[in-house]
């Protein structure tokens, strides 16, 4: 229910026709797992195992098991609705699966002779439109029949019915039922996922240098991570329905050859994106401004997100934080001290017409390499000192 396709091409991943960029998808993930407690997370799966555990259809069941089933139901529903509210928000999902989402109810009525529903047969009681008891009401199927859909779930006493045709029933509504919940599970169980092993590597590992690793920092940033955490990754079940190459059209409507890879479940699609992204610079990261999680796409590596930060005239995080960067190394690093007054001097020089427009453009591209240098240690401090002063 919760599987999809998704189609590999250098950064982009293409999935029910919509373009995303590597580890896109993941940030946003991320993001959810920051505004939602972990305990509710956990609440939430539990209540699934449990409803699930309760609704499988049980022919020997007692009678208080056949009384509380309808409370299940409804019960279980519940858990689904606040779980489509975030699938609803959440890529791949909120543009490949439909929502309001099929109702589970509507599954169990796929099933109803399972169900007490108020006819009396025997006496050939006819179902119109009209039908309404306390079990449900009368509806017209596609074919034009009538039927009764069940909105009060009770099962109905298995020990009077007998045939391979009933026990069928039971054997393929169980299948169903076992389907759709298991969906959802592995959907939650990848969101506790996300927040135990994905979200920790990437801001305590991955970006733990404030720059992009190379290969080899990646390889030591995951095995210091899988050794302080038990081997998590290691865990982690990250499974493929299938594998293959294809020829797919990206946005602009030309062929691409693609990777296609059906995953069963988001977590397995985060595994492979993660660390197809992370050779590409392609990386989700978290602002050092106001501490909330963006995407890197490639290029630049950036310590600040673009929002705007409240009670700051529409500044941005960005602009904030890299005044505050500059201002703190200004402060503490020898090496940027140094350029700073030399710019300052510089640039009063250029002020008082001492030093024409194109003077302190050469000056000042001559100043940013030689502080690139001394930051390197390409070059002595007294050198880079002398230099810089002219």
């Amino acid at each position: 229910m919760f599987s999809f396709s998704a189609y590999f091409w250098n950064s982009d991943v293409y999935i029910g026709r919509k373009k995303y960029s590597s580890n896109e998808i993941l940030t946003d993930y991320i993001k959810l797992c920051l505004n939602i407690d972990t305990i509710e997370f956990l609440i939430t799966l539990d209540e699934l195992k449990s409803f699930k555990a309760s609704l499988l259809i049980d022919p020997e069941g007692s009678y208080n098991y056949r009384e509380r089933y309808n409370d299940y139901v409804y019960g279980a529903m519940d858990t689904f609705r606040r779980i489509d509210s975030w699938l609803a928000k959440l890529p791949p999902y909120n543009k490949i699966l439909r929502f309001p989402r099929k109702p589970f109810n509507d599954l169990l009525n796929e099933h109803s002779i399972v169900f007490e529903d108020g006819i009396d047969y025997d006496n050939d009681e006819m179902i119109t439109e009209d039908t309404v008891n306390e079990y449900g009401f009368g509806y017209k199927d596609d074919c034009g029949n009538y039927n009764i859909y069940i909105n009060n779930f009770q099962l109905i006493e298995f020990e009077h019915l007998d045939g391979k045709d009933f026990i069928q029933d039971v054997i393929d509504a169980n299948r169903e039922i076992t389907n759709y919940f298991d969906g959802y599970i592995m959907f939650v169980t990848s969101c506790l996922e996300v927040e135990k092993i994905f979200l920790p590597f990437v801001r305590d590992y991955l970006n733990s240098k404030d720059t992009f690793l190379n290969t080899y920092e990646i390889a030591e940033q995951f095995a210091k991570f899988e050794k302080e955490h038990g081997k998590r990754f290691d865990k982690l079940e990250c499974s493929f329905d299938s594998f293959n190459y294809t020829v797919f059209k990206d946005s602009n409507g030309k062929n691409i050859l693609c990777e296609k890879i059906v995953f069963p479940d988001i977590s397995s699609f985060f595994f492979y994106d993660l660390f197809s992204g992370i050779k590409k610079n392609y990386i989700p990261n978290y602002c050092r401004n106001c501490g909330k999680f963006f995407h890197i796409s490639g290029g630049k590596y950036l310590l600040y997100c673009n929002s705007p930060v409240k009670g700051k005239s529409g500044k941005t995080c960005k602009e904030l934080g890299s005044q505050r960067r500059y201002n703190d190394k200004c402060k503490n690093d020898p090496v940027w001290q140094t350029y700073n007054r030399a710019y300052k001097a510089h640039y009063a020089r250029y002020m008082k017409k001492k030093m024409t427009t194109a003077e302190f453009e050469q000056w000042s591209r001559l100043a940013s390499e030689l502080r690139d240098k001394a930051e390197k240690e390409e070059m002595t401090f007294e050198e880079y000192y002398k230099q810089i002063r002219k």
